[in-house]
């Protein structure tokens, strides 16, 4: 599929986060600033009930990764100044449902981690096992508590999937197909038996605070969390007086089509997502205009971040745009991350701040240690690269919307 612009723009105007123990994107967006690891325990799960605003009766047939999921989507439609009705999630009263609002999520192991938590004795099994452990977890909660009746995706891209669930959410949005789509995904921290498969693989750093680019980085640093990022069309948007963030402008994904487990060391179709993007800039933003800050994929695995950072070096050569490497902040929050990194974007192309240049990077990489421009970059055009494990790679173009 190539690269698409498209007539109808696309705004990103609230977003939600659980992440380090925080749920304060400008909390998040500082840390970043300063290069700094957010740390801490997201809250219990009475907590994230109340978080989420839902009762005792409904969030006792939940799990976890449901709970966090409700708690950002509440938080991100609160900030939206959208419907002050809710559903309940039980009961057979009619419900109030919106047909040209839609759901976009994803979980990349909370299904599987919810399942080996509920496997010691069957006694714990409810009629809502099952709900709580199928790839529709997220959507299926938050389409009945929020009314969502439009399009409805559930996906699952390993670490790709929070930026393919922001790329199908923008051409949803741009195609006409939906007025609003809610893009959400989460992930609950991983189960033993989950964590010690990852290990098996090697993908996972025995240092808790791996550093994504760092010489000494060997492997991802896996964190619960949760991150919403409400979607709309500017006419929509400005019919009920909502102010945008930011504007996703396009977006591509592609597949390698190489290898189950590890990325193609060339970073070919990457390379050629990238080129596009470029191109798209040009067209959407016209002549002269250049994506000015790249929000690397960088999980800390070295086969990874060595290809991604190769092709870097082919496709901007001596012009290098702004970088950053999200999840040395926010950790590898899986399903989730791609859409903490796209807050942060979001976040920083409305202020026209840029988070840190990465510290202590890793030598071979062939990346200076520090920035090669002024303290005083005001992005206007970011691009996020997601890949995943199985081939999939992810490119949004997002831009700052000008007053």
């Amino acid at each position: 599929m190539l690269l698409t612009s498209h007539p109808s723009r696309v705004w990103l105007t609230s977003c939600g986060v659980l992440c380090g123990g925080t749920d304060s994107i400008d909390a998040l967006f500082e840390a970043a600033r300063v290069d700094r690891r957010v740390d801490g325990n997201l809250p219990d799960g009475d907590s994230l009930a109340a978080l989420a605003g839902i009762g005792a009766g409904d969030s006792s047939i939940l799990g976890r990764h449901q709970l966090l999921a409700l708690a950002v989507v509440e938080q991100a439609w609160t900030a939206g100044g959208l419907s002050s009705v809710r559903n309940r999630l039980r009961g057979e009263e009619v419900k109030q449902r919106h047909s040209r609002w839609g759901c976009v999520s994803g979980s990349s192991l909370g299904g599987l981690c919810a399942m080996e938590s509920e496997m010691g004795s069957a006694k714990k099994f409810s009629p809502y096992s099952i709900s709580r452990w199928r790839s529709n977890a997220i959507s299926a909660v938050t389409t009945v508590r929020y009314g969502l009746g439009g399009p409805d995706f559930s996906l699952n891209a390993a670490s790709a999937t929070g930026a393919q669930i922001l790329y199908l959410a923008g051409s949803l949005v741009a195609s006409g197909m939906a007025d609003l789509i809610v893009a959400v995904a989460a992930d609950a921290e991983v189960t033993p038996v989950v964590r010690s498969a990852m290990e098996r693989n090697r993908s996972v750093s025995s240092n808790v605070d791996c550093r994504p680019l760092s010489a000494g980085r060997s492997g991802m640093a896996p964190v619960e969390g949760a991150a919403c990022v409400i979607l709309e069309s500017e006419e929509h948007a400005r019919r009920r007086g909502a102010s945008p963030l930011a504007e996703w402008i396009a977006g591509e994904l592609a597949n390698e089509a190489s290898h189950l487990m590890a990325p193609d060391p060339d970073a070919r179709v990457l390379e050629e997502l990238l080129q596009r993007a470029r191109a798209c800039a040009v067209e959407r933003r016209g002549e002269g205009s250049e994506v000015d800050w790249i929000s690397l994929h960088a999980t800390g695995t070295p086969r990874f971040d060595a290809a991604e950072v190769g092709c870097l070096h082919r496709v901007f050569g001596t012009s290098m745009p702004w970088i950053s490497a999200l999840k040395r902040t926010t950790g590898h929050a899986l399903a989730a991350s791609g859409l903490l990194e796209a807050s942060l974007i979001a976040a920083g192309l409305n202020a026209r701040e840029v988070p840190s240049w990465p510290s202590e990077i890793d030598p071979a990489l062939g990346l200076p240690n520090f920035p090669p421009h002024s303290a005083a970059v005001k992005p206007k055009l970011a691009v996020q690269i997601g890949q995943g494990m199985g081939g999939t790679v992810v490119v949004n173009l997002l831009g700052a919307v000008e007053a």
